[in-house]
């Protein structure tokens, strides 16, 4: 009895061993290699890194917004010790509150970001002896300028990712492509140093250089900045654009904000108000009916029309001019912007072929310009107008254009008749400095020369005698179109009583053209006329900005010389 026993604990005894054997065995040859895999899955870690974000420099190299090391504090809140007594420090070394540190470290997990982007070493010095934190280097976008072009460079978010202006229209080319180091990891999901087993460096993003000129922009923004305020305007937008390859050489709108330190505040003033803003533009808008009337041979310069001392009735419609003018040539209507006038010449064009000069000059249409946010603006085709339509459209109303539209447009008139593309990015240049792309349009003919010759004439002539002389400048001729619009009423429909948009475009040297300016002020107080708000604007921005492109032009030919010079 006693030896069945025996036996029966002998047999139990190796039960009990065989069965965890045979069980280590089924998980080592029948499931190894799955647990093996599982294994490595927890035990290997993908550290991603980012690339260098590119450069954004001027057209003569000056950088407009770069990249800079930062510094990111963590904490495991697991490990963390004493966490009241650790709130209380950082609170006065990372300047944020006690509540919000403590409501971090209380969480129940192993990561969690304390404070981001500090720039001062003192503080990650400092972070080093708390036990459960760390520090991490990222990389900040620095914008050097401060609030300078901002609505052109545009805003980055906390990690670096474009959200506004050409961050975000060119965030790919400036991200580059991230890399990856493959490397061990513990249960707790932290990295371990020196484990590395796999590495993919990353692709440093691409530099943008601009067809921006930081001096004339500052010029824009200075002048831009004195109207917002002199006149309270709701909105002021600035552009300086070449009119032979549609360089944008400034743009400025106010108000503004630093991309430096964006607040919520700030978030309403990011949009681009002079591509995305549309409005009715008035008088200026004379310019393309004068053109088509011209390049039609429709008017010469010396047909005169009746302009009924200021009032003339239409059917139901009565047209008004500031000034009572009696007989007027076809030169002296625009000089003197009279409705009237131009509304009658208009009568001798087809409503289908004053369309298509429309369409010619881009209206209702996108410039293409390389930012994000352009409005297309309103144009409806001619089998939606009524029988006032046409006037309407002549003298800048049933019309809704941007402030880049009106750049483009006189542009034309400037650069001898040829389509232009309005564009901010010259060029763009590889980690290595190595150009992979350069702008390039080829311009079409839009206008007969002969047309364009007497429409700068008259354009001239509207700043030295007409309702542009406020733009007469000693320095330099000019050439522009004054506009001065009612703004619709979106709620109650018809005119906005008292708020208008006053513009001003024009184009100097006026036999030489070097740059167009268009100026325009959203709402202003007192006065509102283009010719009195915008066009002393457009002098002083004129005046300032030739000069310096005439040293800048003399300071390059002088550098050049210097260095052709060979001794003998």
């Amino acid at each position: 009895m006693l030896s069945i026993n025996i036996r029966k604990i002998k047999i139990a005894l190796i039960l009990l061993f065989l069965v965890p054997v045979m069980k280590v065995g089924y998980l080592q040859l029948v499931k190894g290699k799955y647990f093996s895999k599982i294994a490595e899955e927890q035990q290997e870690k993908v550290l991603t890194i980012r690339g260098k974000r590119g450069d954004i420099l001027d057209r003569w190299g000056r950088v407009l917004a770069m990249d800079r090391n930062v510094y990111s504090i963590y904490a495991n809140p697991r490990i963390v010790r004493d966490k009241e007594k650790v709130a209380r420090e950082l609170e006065c070394i990372l300047g944020i509150s006690y509540e919000e540190i403590m409501e971090k470290l209380c969480r129940n997990c192993y990561f969690v970001w304390l404070k981001r982007g500090i720039t001062a070493k003192a503080v990650v010095e400092s972070i080093k002896k708390f036990r459960g934190l760390g520090v991490k280097v990222e990389r900040r976008r620095i914008y050097p300028q401060g609030e300078l072009a901002c609505h052109l460079l545009g805003a980055v978010d906390i990690d670096n990712n474009g959200i506004a202006g050409l961050e975000l229209f060119y965030d790919e080319k400036l991200r580059g492509k991230s890399g990856y180091i493959l490397t061990l990891g513990d249960g707790r999901n932290f990295y371990l140093a020196g484990f590395s087993t796999d590495a993919v460096p990353p692709r440093n993003g691409d530099t943008l250089i601009l067809t921006i000129d930081q001096v004339i922009q500052h010029y824009a923004e200075q002048i831009a900045e004195k109207l917002y305020n002199k006149y309270q305007a709701r909105r002021v937008s600035i552009i300086v654009m070449d009119p032979y390859n549609g360089e944008i050489l400034a743009l400025a709108n106010r108000p503004g904000y630093d991309p430096n330190c964006i607040t919520s505040e700030d978030i309403k003033y990011m949009k681009n108000f002079a591509i995305s803003e549309m409005f009715e533009p008035g008088s200026v808008f004379k310019v393309i009916a004068a053109a088509a009337l011209l390049d039609q041979g429709l008017v010469r310069l010396g047909d005169k029309i009746y302009c009924e001392h200021g009032i003339y009735k239409i059917g139901r419609r009565t047209l008004h001019d500031y000034h009572k003018y009696g007989w007027l040539d076809f030169r002296s209507v625009v000089v003197h912007s009279s409705n009237i006038g131009i509304a009658k010449f208009c009568s001798r064009i087809p409503d289908e072929v004053f369309y298509r000069y429309l369409k010619l000059f881009g209206i209702g249409e996108k410039t293409g310009i390389d930012l994000p946010g352009e409005t297309s603006g309103i144009l409806r085709g001619p089998e939606n107008w009524t029988d006032y339509s046409k006037i309407s459209v002549a003298i800048g109303q049933e019309v809704a254009v941007n402030t880049v539209h009106l750049a483009k447009m006189m542009s034309i008139i400037a650069n001898g008749g040829f389509d232009v593309k309005p564009h901010v990015v010259r060029e763009m240049k590889d980690a290595q400095g190595m150009r992979i792309w350069r702008f390039n349009y080829q311009p079409r003919r839009l206008l007969k020369y002969k047309t364009v010759v007497k429409l700068k004439q008259i354009l001239q002539r509207v700043v030295e005698e007409g309702t542009g002389k406020w733009a007469r400048s000693r320095v330099y001729t000019a050439g522009g179109k004054t506009g001065t619009a009612q703004k619709a009423d979106p709620v109650n429909g018809g005119y906005a009583p008292g708020k208008y948009t006053a513009t001003f475009a024009g184009f100097i040297p006026a036999d030489n053209p070097r740059m167009v300016i268009v100026v325009t002020v959203d709402e202003p107080r007192g006065s509102h006329f283009g010719g009195t708000v915008c066009a002393p604007a457009f002098k002083e921005l004129g005046e300032r900005s030739l000069v310096y492109m005439n040293l800048t032009q003399e300071r390059r030919v002088k550098n050049e010389s210097e260095r052709n010079f060979v001794w003998n």
